[in-house]
């Protein structure tokens, strides 16, 4: 009775299987004929529809991919066309898949990732004229991209020089520019002690000149004003003496 049910499960699952490839395949016959009328996104509708039905149909995938590829949206193509299983597409729709990888990349101006998906479709269709040529082209943008990626460095590279040229420069002005107002600071203090030498120097020049016999004449006068002075102390020292004692 088990046995039975078994085989019951199996051809209903066998069944189910097959009515949802079938499906999957009207879906997929439906996209191609919007995608040959240049619908792409419509076309687009109907691989997505095919894939909820058989998930794994490689077909649907790849002509999904391409639907994705004419619309512009390179990143999701190649994603696409990856998750396509190689191993269940024959030669020729395996280079095709390969191809198409490469026009995906070589557009968003991966060319080193373009360069290896035209080298597996040549593995796949070695006589494929047209991956050849899309390889060769691939080859020649990517050495334009170095090159042009080495003259911005070395562009960036004089640019930083130049920086590093005129910040030297600038601490140099800024070095001199001290060092000038040290030196006018320093000049300006020997002025001013210039100066006021001069001052001094003009100072005792104007100042009156005295004889030697004119400053002991002074002098001698002076001597004479204190022993004057000195009398008339000592007179009054006495009155006040005697006043002193009177009680």
């Amino acid at each position: 009775m088990k046995v039975i049910v078994l085989w019951i499960i199996l051809i209903f699952v066998a069944f189910s299987s097959s009515y949802a490839k079938n499906d999957a395949n009207e879906h997929i016959k439906k996209g191609n004929s919007l995608y040959n009328k240049q619908k792409f996104k419509d076309a687009e509708i109907e691989y997505r529809k095919a894939l909820e039905f058989d998930p794994s149909s490689n077909i649907a995938k790849y002509n999904l991919g391409n639907a994705m590829y004419r619309q512009g949206q390179f990143d999701e193509a190649m994603k696409l066309y990856d998750i396509i299983d190689k191993n269940k597409f024959n030669k020729n729709a395996l280079a095709d898949s390969y191809h198409n990888l490469g026009n995906s990349y070589l557009q968003n101006k991966q060319y080193e990732q373009s360069i290896e998906s035209y080298k597996k479709a040549l593995l796949s269709n070695p006589k494929d004229k047209d991956t050849k040529y899309n390889l060769e082209y691939a080859r020649k943008m990517l050495q334009q991209q170095l090159q042009s990626q080495n003259q911005k460095n070395n562009q960036n590279n004089r640019e930083k020089q130049n920086e590093d040229k005129n910040q030297q420069k600038q601490q140099q002005d800024k070095q001199k520019d001290k060092q000038d107002k040290d030196k006018q600071n320093s000049d300006n203090q020997e002025n001013n002690k210039d100066t006021n030498r001069e001052k001094q120097q003009n100072q005792q020049q104007n100042e009156p000149k005295i004889s030697k016999e004119d400053a002991e004449r002074i002098l001698q006068a002076l001597m004479n004003k204190e022993k004057d002075l000195q009398k008339q102390m000592q007179k009054k020292n006495a009155v006040r003496g005697r006043l002193s004692k009177n009680w």
